[in-house]
């Protein structure tokens, strides 16, 4: 028998989970997160790859795509902002930190759709604080960055970026995310 022969009898290996990455989309408000986003979910649409679409963002008024999990389907913003007394974005922040104690709910709904998923796309709030020095920001994206790639699309509003301080403050605020998520 020759050892060829051999070498085409050998067992199958089995192919590696598939998961789907996460596309983290952040940046200042009105930097066009929302827009990004819409675009985003458009595209893969067309390409008959429609994305898992999870909105963080407890503040806007209206999406221009269809939520799959909507943090306004489970909190008010404006009934927090009464509750604890706050100002929009305490209420924003606050209202995340709600969100994020039944995150794990969120990863549930995901990982029973993630085997027939490419991207997950999420849009969050304009207190971009929220992603890159708050407790409820490193809970979320260390919960994903534990079972799925992840990437982050940092929106930069270009216009504003002319005065020198707002760029560097956008710049600065990418390094901090850049350094504390696991990136694919």
């Amino acid at each position: 028998m020759s050892s060829s022969t051999s070498a085409n009898t050998s067992t199958p290996q089995p192919q590696p989970e598939k998961k789907p990455t996460v596309l983290l989309c952040i940046g200042m408000a009105g930097s066009g997160k929302t827009t990004f986003m819409q675009r985003l979910n458009a595209h893969l649409h067309s390409i008959k790859r429609p994305p898992y679409v999870i909105n963080l963002d407890p503040a806007v008024t209206q999406l221009p795509f269809t939520a799959n999990i909507d943090i306004r389907d489970t909190i008010n913003y404006k009934e927090v902002m009464k509750q604890y007394n706050l100002g929009p974005n305490g209420g924003i922040l606050t209202s995340l930190n709600l969100f994020t104690t039944k995150f794990d709910q969120v990863l549930d709904f995901v990982s029973k759709r993630a085997p027939t998923l490419d991207y997950i796309i999420m849009d969050t709030p304009g207190q971009i604080e929220i992603f890159t020095w708050s407790a409820s920001g490193a809970i979320i994206t260390d919960a994903l960055a534990a079972t799925y790639p992840c990437a982050v699309a940092y929106i930069i509003d270009t216009p504003r970026t002319t005065s020198p301080s707002t760029f560097m403050s956008n710049m600065l605020y990418a390094c901090r995310k850049n350094t504390k998520l696991i990136l694919i």
